[in-house]
């Protein structure tokens, strides 16, 4: 089925995410979670969680008109133009979101980076001491 911009627009969150789930499992699309299958359920995983991670539901999707739609998929919040995009490293996928969820989720991004950094930080500094204190004795 395709959803208009107008019809997204209208729905609640809790059509939105209903439709959403709806047409994933419709096409055959399914989440893996230790190893298993399970279809899409209307609940707080269905973005920010597995979709995230398979372009080809994302692209799904967008083409029939359930992403990309001036409706923010984590909050619903509407706007005409969402600026604002959300991307997985991993495998590429790409969606529009809200200004709010795209701060909440970049300082989520960021402190993950910041861990990441202050570990490679403590290793380089370990080398360097180790260093230094093979070549004294």
């Amino acid at each position: 089925m395709k959803y208009t911009r107008e019809q997204v627009k209208a729905m609640t969150q809790e059509e939105y995410e209903s439709a959403i789930c709806k047409e994933l499992n419709n096409a055959g699309f399914r989440q893996e979670f230790n190893g298993e299958q399970f279809e899409y359920e209307p609940d707080e995983f269905t973005f920010g969680g597995a979709i995230v991670f398979d372009p080809q539901a994302v692209n799904h999707l967008k083409h029939v008109g359930l992403l990309d739609n001036g409706k923010c998929p984590m909050c619903s919040v509407r706007e005409d133009d969402l600026i604002y995009k959300l991307q997985n490293l991993h495998s590429g996928a790409i969606y529009h979101v809200c200004k709010s969820c795209y701060k909440r989720y970049a300082r989520q991004e960021k402190e993950k980076r910041a861990k990441g950094c202050c570990l490679i930080g403590i290793v380089i500094i370990a080398l360097i001491i180790w260093g230094i204190v093979k070549l004294v004795s």
